[in-house]
């Protein structure tokens, strides 16, 4: 009896030292799982985007010109989370072709965009998932 007790008693331990470790990957499956819900640009994404805009930079489409920035009030209205209001949703531009050539393909019902300097990762509802912003080039 002291022996099944003994055997039950070290199976608990064992079990209760493991939760930790059993909920840490738990915890790293939901963080996966979050970042395939809502993409964004990887770090090479962005040193492409940049590599592309410092090659192009005295031939830059629409869009991505200095003159095509967005004023203050609209750049602050430009953040990962919100939803394009009529205003952004107004200025923006596809991605040139030879740029979407080296960026991976957009998951379904996602597309990369130009707005006011910008390049965005949006949704098919105007949610903005990811932005890569370029420096003014004063």
């Amino acid at each position: 009896m002291k022996t099944k007790h003994l055997l039950c008693t070290s199976a608990a331990a064992l079990f209760a030292l493991s939760l930790p470790l059993i909920g840490g990957t738990f915890a790293q499956d939901r963080d996966r799982d979050r970042d395939r819900d809502h993409p964004r640009f990887e770090d090479h994404d962005r040193q492409v985007a940049r590599g592309w805009y410092n090659e192009h930079h005295d031939r830059l489409p629409g869009g991505l010109r200095d003159r095509d920035r967005l004023p203050p009030e609209l750049e602050s209205r430009l953040q990962v989370g919100v939803v394009l209001d009529h205003d952004l949703r107004h200025r923006v531009r596809p991605v040139p072709a030879e740029l979407l050539e080296r960026l991976p393909p957009c998951p379904p019902h996602y597309r990369y965009v130009i707005i006011g300097g910008h390049i965005c990762l949006i949704d098919e509802g105007y949610h903005v998932f990811d932005v890569i912003h370029f420096e003014l080039n004063l």
